[in-house]
């Protein structure tokens, strides 16, 4: 017998619960709520939405958060390096693709990042910043710290714009 997505989706549920640790509960707590968010429109992209990721975008800079939660831990406990170079890809590259004219976006063709320090705080802010504005190519340079201004990384990318897909 075949079980429909959402037979399937309130098995898992029950059995994870049923073995469920208190990081276990915060995790699907955490991964649930940003999936509602999205289904109410506050994202617009699931990786947002699990990241529960916000961004404020001014003319030349940007700054993306992020809560610090087991979600983004590595096996250490501290955030991944992956996670670190995703919002600061997200910073720069928002920034970027508002900065293009209407119909065109940008696509990430090169990221540096460098890890300078780890946090165990509560927040990782990414604050992203112009170097170069060309018509076919964006430079960007970003820093990325903890709420308590300790700095984690820096990164630098370059964006290519393309035409908008329908």
């Amino acid at each position: 017998m075949v079980t429909s997505s959402k037979g399937q989706i309130e098995e898992l549920l029950s059995d994870i619960l049923q073995n469920s640790t208190a990081e276990d509960e915060e995790v699907l707590l955490h991964l649930l709520s940003g999936l509602r968010d999205k289904q109410q429109g506050i994202h617009r992209r699931y990786i947002n939405a699990a990241l529960h990721m916000v961004g404020k975008f001014e003319a030349e800079i940007s700054e993306v958060r992020i809560p610090i939660t087991p979600v983004i831990h590595n096996t250490i406990k501290v955030p991944h390096g992956g996670i670190i170079a995703t919002i600061a890809d997200a910073a720069m590259g928002g920034l970027a693709s508002r900065s293009i004219p209407e119909g065109f976006n940008v696509v990430t063709t090169n990221i540096n990042v460098s890890y300078i320090a780890t946090t165990t705080n509560k927040e990782l802010i990414a604050r992203g910043r112009f170097v170069h504005k060309g018509r076919q190519t964006l430079v960007m340079e970003c820093d990325i710290e903890d709420e308590t201004g300790r700095k984690l990384a820096i990164a630098t990318a370059t964006f290519f714009v393309i035409q908008r897909r329908p």
